[in-house]
Parts: C-alpha cells; sequence; structure tokens
C-alpha cells in the first residue's frame, strides 16, 4: 500500500519548500553580486543558503533559471512602486498638476536611483547577462515594454497630445540612462543637482503638447 500523507503533514512540507527556494533566491542575489556571475554557482549558492547542491537543482535547472526570477522580481517590483507613486497624478487639479507631476517624478527618480544603489554588483551581472541570455533578455525586453506601455497610457490620462508612445519611450531612456551614467558610471554633480536636472528634463518631454 502507498503510504498516505496527512494534510496536517503536507502543510509544514510545503512550508519549509517555500523557504528553501527564497534562501535559496535570496543567496543567489548575494553570490551573483559578490562573485559575479563566472563565480557565482549552483554548489556557492547552495552553501549559502545552507542546503544540500542537490536542494538547488529541485528548484532551479541552472543558475541561468535563478538569475531570470532575480530579473523579474527586481523589475516587478520597481515598476510597480513607480506607478504607486504616479498614479494618482490624473486626480491632481489642473492648476496644480506640474507641481504635482514634478513631485512625483523626483520621487520616482529617487526611486530608481535607490534601486540601482542597493545592489550594483548584481545590477551589472543582470544588465552583463542581457546581451548573452536570450532568455533574460526577453524577460527584460518584455518588462520595458510593458513599462513604456503603462507611462504611455499615464501620459494619455495626463491630456499628452502627441506620440504618446514615443514619448513614453523617451522617457523610460532618459531616466534608465541618466540614471546609470549618474549612480553606476562617475558622477559629476551632486545628487541634488542631478535630480533636479534630471526631473525638469522629464517634466518638459512629460508636458502635454499641442496637436500639430
Amino acid at each position: 500500500a502507498v503510504a498516505q500523507t496527512h494534510p496536517s503533514e503536507r502543510a509544514p512540507m510545503q512550508r519549509r519548500a517555500v523557504l528553501t527556494r527564497e534562501a535559496l533566491v535570496q543567496a543567489g542575489a548575494r553570490e551573483f553580486s559578490t562573485r559575479g556571475y563566472a563565480g557565482a554557482t549552483a554548489k556557492s549558492i547552495a552553501q549559502r543558503a545552507r542546503v544540500a547542491t542537490g536542494s538547488f537543482y529541485q528548484y532551479f535547472p541552472n543558475k541561468d533559471a535563478l538569475l531570470q526570477e532575480l530579473a523579474r522580481d527586481r523589475l516587478a517590483w520597481v515598476a510597480e512602486r513607480a506607478f504607486e507613486l504616479l498614479g494618482a497624478q490624473h486626480e491632481t487639479p489642473a492648476s496644480d498638476r506640474v507641481d504635482a507631476m514634478r513631485e512625483r517624478m523626483r520621487a520616482v527618480v529617487e526611486l530608481v536611483m535607490d534601486y540601482h544603489r542597493q545592489d550594483p554588483g548584481l545590477h551589472a551581472v543582470l544588465t552583463e547577462r542581457r546581451h548573452a541570455d536570450p532568455d533574460l533578455d526577453a524577460i527584460t525586453g518584455a518588462a520595458e515594454r510593458a513599462l513604456v506601455e503603462r507611462i504611455a497610457s499615464l501620459l494619455e490620462r495626463w491630456g499628452h497630445a502627441g506620440d504618446c508612445l514615443a514619448v513614453a519611450h523617451v522617457l523610460l531612456g532618459t531616466l534608465e540612462g541618466s540614471v546609470h551614467a549618474h549612480v553606476l558610471g562617475q558622477a559629476v554633480v551632486s545628487d541634488d543637482r542631478f535630480v533636479r536636472a534630471l526631473v525638469g528634463a522629464l517634466i518638459r518631454i512629460a508636458l502635454p503638447e499641442p496637436p500639430e
């Protein structure tokens, strides 16, 4: 006869599985961050998570799959937080719209800066591996496309009369490229000066345009 697992026994097992998987994800983030892509291995990730190497392969076929999950989680987190900050913009009275937009844009810029500063080592690995891993590139590209479409929807809601999709693409590229240069490159001005300048540029791009 096949032994039956009582429901009360399955719950702790499922809980342990969730905790083990989460430990592996967190350990993977630290390994990629500190050792780089080449230095991080299934064995080193498992050791950091304090589980057997075989446990790693119960949850992930290889380290690329874990890295892809990290990318999904990070991209989803920053996108949702940014749209929480921007989402109520359409409720602002027209007379206060520019000031409200500036305040929210500043919050988003600071959020993206913090996101890049939280783990520059992991961010560098994700950027590097995107060019070598088609699956990671597809994940990142899909997230970027979704962001552009959501920004375009916000621009329409704010009354932008131009090409909202193209402007949204420019906004995202301006934000991402500028923050990369300032945070991950060689900063040439203080954070405060950088944020004020970038917010001003984003506002000028995002403000509604009269139809041609």
